[in-house]
């Protein structure tokens, strides 16, 4: 990682029990909202 970079720090691995990445297309049982919401408050 680059840590002159101003996107170094806006980052998050997010590791959902029992999904697939296509389950986050269309799957609203998994997809974390609320992570989402709060890290596009906080970086945008």
């Amino acid at each position: 990682m680059v840590k002159d970079s101003k996107y170094a720090d806006n980052k998050e691995l997010m590791i959902i029990p029992d999904a697939v990445h296509t389950d986050l297309y269309d799957n609203l049982e998994v997809i974390p909202f609320d992570k989402i919401e709060n890290f596009y408050n906080k970086y945008l």
